[in-house]
């Protein structure tokens, strides 16, 4: 049987790295395909609109171009993976799948999170300060087809349904914001003196705020770690237990923030460790293979 290729589409530096057998999950990869030659393509228009004539090919976090092209997407954490069809996290397999606590083990979940915690949150005590954490991503002023509001929109929703509570804002560090969307922002910090728009580091405020309330920024899944109820105004993938107002509206997606604590341990080793492929576990090619084949490739 002649050699297979597996064409892999990365930007600069990764792409230099890869290529050089320097990354794991791609070390993972060849082993989890054997009579396959990983090559490696630079991440661009030009070359992923190519992609559909050369075969079988990963596209990092863009939308595939053909049948046999799929999305390649870190799972939040490293070393945790996923492999999809599309590169909309909301139609990832695991956001379409039904989340079974009673299937997780209490113990193997507080042994995976007990393990993850210190790189998660670090040597920080989880605590209840009496703020509530908005992490706001790009595009302040755009609703998007995936968003129930925008972001300004989703802050003034915030400020309204928690009224009692200082309420703490965070801009992207890799986000380029209009000087317009800031003037906005900032003209909401004036006119509600409970609105702060801080410049620390999420991973500062996380373990001490109430909950998060985000579009559908990541931190509210790192804040699961530390037991932090999060309320989403987008589609995710870890929608799960989190208030979504996209699925249930706004009144029963804040009801979180005063309910029952959810199964955040259980919840977490579901995510990563049951639905996700993990690059420096034992059974990291099996789970390649898995999501392959349930793709419909013949590995």
């Amino acid at each position: 049987m002649s050699e297979r290729v597996l064409h892999i589409y990365l930007h600069s530096p990764w792409r230099e790295a890869a290529a050089a057998g320097k990354v794991n999950l791609f070390q993972r990869m060849a082993l989890a395909l054997p009579g396959w030659r990983l090559d490696f393509h630079p991440d661009t228009p030009e070359e992923r609109h190519l992609a559909p004539d050369r075969g079988p090919g990963l596209f990092h976090m863009q939308e595939p171009t053909g049948p046999h092209i799929l999305c390649l997407r870190k799972s939040y954490i490293m070393p945790f993976w996923r492999i999809e069809a599309v590169a909309e996290r909301w139609l990832f397999d695991v956001a379409l799948t039904r989340f079974e606590p009673d299937l997780i083990p209490r113990d193997e979940a507080a042994s995976f999170v007990k393990r993850w915690y210190p790189k998660i949150i670090g040597n920080l005590s989880p605590s209840r300060e009496g703020f509530v954490l908005v992490p706001l991503q790009g595009r302040l002023s755009q609703h998007r087809s995936f968003q129930a509001a925008s972001p300004l929109q989703m802050v003034e929703t915030v400020l309204d349904r928690v009224p009692n509570k200082p309420i703490l804002a965070t801009l992207h560090p890799n986000e380029r914001y209009d000087p317009v969307e800031l003037d906005a922002l900032n003209a909401l910090e004036r006119r509600f003196p409970r609105l702060q728009v801080v410049s620390e580091p999420t991973s500062a405020l996380l373990p001490a705020c109430d909950a998060v309330v985000t579009q559908n920024s990541g931190v509210a899944l790192l804040g699961f770690f530390a037991k932090k109820p999060a309320v989403l105004f987008a589609e995710s993938d870890f929608h799960h237990i989190a208030g979504s107002v996209p699925r249930d509206g706004t009144d029963a997606a804040f009801s979180v923030l005063d309910g029952p604590s959810p199964e955040f341990s259980r919840y977490l080793c579901w995510f990563l460790r049951r639905q996700a492929i993990n690059g420096g576990a034992p059974e990291c090619e099996a789970q390649i293979r898995a999501r392959f084949l349930r793709h419909g490739w013949d590995v």
